[in-house]
């Protein structure tokens, strides 16, 4: 049984519709596609940058960007649909002020259509799948952040998480007892708004990361097996500043160096706000959501993506 947690954060769907014009399409039986792998020489980047800011700007409180925020770091041709050439388009959009937000597009050639995907109804199959795959595949080579050592010639593991999610922890217990079946374990932090201090909790592993990395799996180890749920009665700033402090609290209380950020949990919220730690979490996020993530645990054995915590597909994958 697949089992999972969902979030709440649409801000890549926001980029995913925020082009000129957006289009579906499906391919009726006997309609010709050609998927393909090619350079991207007929991809017009600059109609594309137009567009997509053209469409953005009609949006409430976004950012104010120009033509360089919108960065466009590969485009390989996907498909070909009905006398139109779409492309596979992977960047980032990096505003004056904030984080920047990678995102993976298909576009037509002339920059002006965004397609979320072209599907062959007979075969009931994607035919954008393939080039998909391989940019995500290039986003796996350095995505999260090592904690485990397993053995050399295994699969590596990137644990896409959120410490309060409980299935998150079913996983992260299921991997703990894996250790001998990858190489390397990855943890790619993506808290959810659904569970208040949890952005806080990977904060401060990310903290450990840089400034105790003696300690760094601890600090991961304490989040996903120890550290309690805070009470949150509502969704006031009030109350959330509260579940903040708890869970800064807690981890104050099991590992005295985080002195060195703050004197008690409320000083380490007021520390880790706008803090590199922070956008280390933003970044994993926006990193995930680029990949179409939506919840909680996704876990990826060398290229293979399991959505949940699948016990069975994962005994498959780490034999």
């Amino acid at each position: 049984m697949r089992r999972s947690c969902l979030t709440l954060l649409l801000a890549l769907a926001l980029f995913a519709l925020a082009s000129a014009q957006t289009v579906t399409l499906a391919l009726a039986e006997g309609v010709a596609a050609q998927p393909a792998a090619a350079p991207a020489a007929g991809f017009d980047a600059e109609s594309f940058r137009t567009n997509f800011l053209a469409g953005l700007a009609g949006r409430p409180n976004f950012p104010a960007m120009t033509a360089d925020s919108v960065q466009v770091d590969q485009a390989e041709k996907a498909a070909s649909f009905g006398g139109m050439d779409i492309y596979a388009v992977k960047g980032r959009l990096v505003p004056a002020a904030g984080q920047a937000q990678p995102f993976l597009l298909f576009i037509s050639a002339d920059g002006k259509y965004h397609v979320s995907d072209i599907v062959e109804l007979s075969q009931g199959r994607s035919i954008l799948k393939d080039a998909r795959d391989r940019m995500r595949e290039a986003d796996l080579k350095d995505f999260g952040h090592e904690v485990l050592k397993g053995q050399p010639g295994k699969p590596v593991v990137v644990y896409v998480s959120d410490p309060f999610c409980p299935y998150c922890r079913q996983a992260f217990a299921y991997l703990m007892d894996k250790k001998d079946s990858y190489s390397e374990l990855r943890l790619a932090h993506f808290p959810l708004s659904s569970h208040p201090g949890a952005d806080i909790a990977c904060a401060l592993m990310a903290w450990a990361a840089d400034k105790a990395p003696q300690k760094a799996f601890d600090f991961v180890r304490f989040g996903y097996v120890d550290l309690a749920l805070p009470k949150v009665k509502d969704r006031t700033p009030e109350s959330l500043k509260k579940a903040w402090a708890q869970v800064a609290g807690a981890y104050l209380a099991r590992f005295p160096e985080l002195k060195a950020l703050g004197k008690d949990g409320a000083a380490i919220v007021a520390a880790l706000r706008d803090s590199s730690y922070a956008r280390t979490v933003a970044a994993d996020m926006a990193r995930a959501s680029s990949m179409e993530i939506t919840g909680t645990p996704v876990i990826f054995v060398d290229k293979a993506r399991v959505v949940g915590f699948d016990q069975e597909r994962l005994d498959e994958l780490l034999k």
